[in-house]
């Protein structure tokens, strides 16, 4: 089926021709002649890199032209994933007229200048948060994409997902839902549930080979082998990634863990270096560069940048989004070779490469220790291999370390399908979050009327006719959100104020009462320091806190007793030794706000706490979330004097700044480094800076005459600090804090 064949608009059909898109794909064409663009409701079950954002781009014009006025709504999972779907669709939309809009964070805040959109991306989360604050353009909405939606099959990403489809079927019943999802065996199932058509295909634009490498080859499926290495090397991914970038390809590493895949890339650089072309390790120099010049300098950073310049780079939460991104852009324009990466990388954005070379197909958790991936996680990292524009084919090759290893891998993994996906729903967690907002959403006020919208549910759906289970799950969550006051005690159930703010905040129930219950403890405290209020936080369930290893005890220890009795999360409230330590969990989390307020660099807070700038960046980000949730509680309740300190504490943890600072980064334009500057140098207020000559100013460390001079006119003027652009040296510091490399 032909572009030009296409009853669409004409602006839309030469763009597609004008980018390369002349012809569909067969699960494209199957989609159109089932009704895509007439508004019918679809699952579309196929491989990665098999055409799934055009079948979406196709849906959305024709929504939106079909209903002139109406709205498309696109979610993510991720909010790279949705970053990048946004540049897909901005570009496309600005030639047809559409303005197109995204909102991935302040999930407690209704984002007005949405209204103004026609294409709107969104993550899960921020989705459920506008229909928690009832937007008053969720009714114009004609069409809805969601990616991904095997993640529904996520303990923690899966049950949004779920609600939010519920509900747009509930709420929205004329609005297209199209699901697009990786091949799963029971699509079916979602496809039944959403009532859509559903569109399932094993078909690549490019072949796929999977197989498995030891002694040197690698034993396909189909029974082909090909020579990789040597029967000397153990560990093949060297091998496999040299051979792969000499041929002209790029390749992937997925490794279990950070540390195994910061190794895989220094092994592979170092290989790399050696066979480039003067070139290409030219280029990669460029690229280097602009790695330390973003962020703090740290080793991890340095290490990064060193590995760069031999072409290959590791990939992780531990990095900066920055550095994340550099990798990424620079990997796609084939300057980068070879990435190595934790699995997350699969799940994210799309970076495929001509040979996936996985290390290993364990994984630790704590629940379980080493454990088996499932075969739905190992296809999603298979699936990253070929380029269509670049690859003949691609490759996915498990790493075995002997034959016999190998045919229990091409048995478990490359010869069978993924497994079916269950709704997560009926965790504790995520059904106390959502019978709390469907109270406050007035869908719900019984224990009745919860099973039946809970019916209505993807959970509901697979377990129809047996819904014994969950109605003693809701019984019991209930009983939690009556004894939290957060709603009223009988049916008909209603929300409370406190609960109200909770939903509009985004909170686990449990993470508002916490919090509540620890800021009414504190009456009783002549002072709260800010170390009590960052335990707090740190001890609720939305919180992710940092494992503690021997040699953090004792400075935990001191910490903890030296106040046994104002910290407002009891330690004697823990049960036991287990959960006493996690007690000291949290409190080497709140050490590490505690250092990064107290101007700590990044390089101090990863020798010391053994927490990484992309860590630190997370956490700083969840902890601004946490604190506001904890400002809005307290002027629930008229708090006064803990709104006026947790207010203190949000703008210094803006810029990572102690609070003698604070005066000095109302010049917008002055963070942390240069704030610092100026106050040892004896300015303290913007009135000392101004009533000074500029020459004594410039002569401050990361000033100069032209900076200098910007800065008095921002203050006479009250205008933003322009800085002049300067050429960056190789270990300039260009970050004034972490906030400017927020997600």
């Amino acid at each position: 089926m032909k572009v030009e064949d296409l009853e669409i608009n004409e602006k839309l059909s030469k763009y597609l021709m004008d980018i390369g898109i002349k012809e569909l794909f067969p699960p494209q064409a199957e989609a159109v002649e089932a009704g895509l663009m007439d508004g019918e409701n679809f699952v579309i079950a196929i491989p990665t890199a098999s055409g799934k954002t055009l079948i979406a781009i196709l849906a959305i014009f024709s929504a939106l032209l079909r209903k002139p006025g109406s709205k498309a709504v696109y979610l993510a999972p991720l909010r790279a994933l949705a970053s990048e779907k946004y540049q897909e669709f901005n570009d496309i939309s600005e030639n047809l007229g559409f303005k197109t809009g995204i909102s991935t964070g302040d999930l407690d805040e209704t984002t007005s200048w949405l209204s103004s959109r026609d294409i709107i991306i969104l993550t899960n989360e921020k989705f459920d948060s506008l229909i928690r604050h009832q937007v008053s353009w969720l009714n114009e909405i004609s069409i809805i994409v969601s990616d991904e939606v095997h993640l529904i099959n996520d303990y923690t990403r899966g049950p949004v997902l779920e609600v939010v489809l519920s509900l747009v079927l509930r709420n929205i019943p004329d609005c297209q839902v199209i699901a697009l999802s990786a091949t799963i065996e029971n699509s079916d199932e979602i496809a039944a549930w959403l009532n859509a058509e559903l569109i399932t295909s094993t078909w690549r634009p490019i072949e796929l080979r999977e197989g498995v490498w030891y002694d040197g080859e690698i034993h396909f499926s189909n029974g082909e082998i090909i020579a990789a290495g040597s029967k000397r090397d153990k560990t093949g991914y060297v091998s496999l990634a040299q051979d792969i970038v000499e041929q002209g390809g790029q390749a992937l590493i997925f490794a279990s863990t950070r540390k195994s895949s910061m190794k895989s890339a220094e092994d592979v650089s170092k290989k790399l270096k050696q066979i480039l072309e003067p070139k290409s390790l030219e280029d990669l120099s460029k690229v280097a560069d602009e790695i330390r010049s973003a962020g703090e300098k740290t080793d991890l950073r340095e290490q990064l940048a060193t590995l760069i310049e031999g072409g290959a780079a590791f990939h992780h939460a531990g990095l900066i989004s920055a550095h994340r991104k550099i990798v990424e852009d620079y990997f796609r324009q084939r300057i980068i070779k070879v990435i190595a990466s934790t699995p997350s990388l699969a799940a994210g954005v799309n970076l495929p490469g001509r040979r996936v070379i996985i290390r290993s197909l364990s994984r630790y958790s704590r629940a379980l220790g080493n454990a088996l991936i499932p075969v739905l996680e190992y296809k999603q990292m298979a699936g990253r291999a070929g380029r269509p524009q670049y690859d003949p084919w691609g490759q996915a090759v498990v790493i075995a370390k002997g034959e016999a290893e190998a045919e229990e891998i091409l048995d478990r993994y490359i010869r069978s399908p993924s497994e079916d996906i269950y709704s997560q729903l009926g965790n504790e967690r995520a059904l106390r979050m959502h019978l709390l907002s469907f109270i406050a959403s007035e869908y719900v006020d019984s224990v009745d009327s919860a099973l039946e919208m809970f019916g209505d549910t993807f959970y509901g759906h697979q377990n129809e006719g047996d819904m014994d289970f969950i109605g003693n799950e809701v019984r019991k969550a209930l009983e939690l959100l009556i004894n939290a006051n957060l709603i009223s005690k009988k049916e008909p159930y209603i929300v409370t104020p406190f609960g109200k703010k909770t939903v509009q905040l985004y909170l686990d129930p449990l993470s508002a009462d916490k919090i509540k219950n620890g800021l009414s403890k504190s009456k009783s405290i002549e002072k709260v320091v800010d170390i009590l209020y960052l335990q707090l936080i740190a001890s609720t369930p939305d919180m992710r806190t940092y494992n503690v290893y021997q040699k953090d005890f004792d400075a935990l220890y001191d910490l903890a007793s030296e106040y046994t009795e104002e910290w407002l999360d009891n330690p004697e409230e823990y049960e036991n030794e287990y959960s006493f330590d996690l007690f000291f969990t949290t409190l080497k989390t709140a050490k590490v706000i505690d250092m990064w307020l107290n101007e700590a660099s990044e390089v101090e807070i990863a020798k010391k706490m053994g927490v990484t700038s992309g860590d630190l960046q997370s956490l700083l980000g969840s902890t601004n979330w946490l604190i506001h949730s904890a400002i809005q509680i307290s002027k629930l309740f008229e708090w006064k004097t803990h709104v006026k300190a947790l207010e203190t504490i949000t703008k210094r943890l803006t810029y990572g700044i102690n609070l003698e600072l604070l005066p000095l980064v109302d010049i917008s334009g002055i963070g942390r480094v240069r704030a610092r500057a100026l106050f040892d140098a004896g300015y303290k207020s913007m009135e000392s800076i101004l009533h000074e000559d500029v020459q004594v100013i410039a002569k401050i460390q990361g000033f100069g005459p032209k900076l200098a001079q910007n800065l008095q006119d921002a203050i006479k003027d009250g205008g933003d600090l322009i800085i002049p652009k300067t050429k960056s040296k190789k270990n300039e510091v260009k970050q004034e804090s972490l906030s400017s490399f927020f997600d």
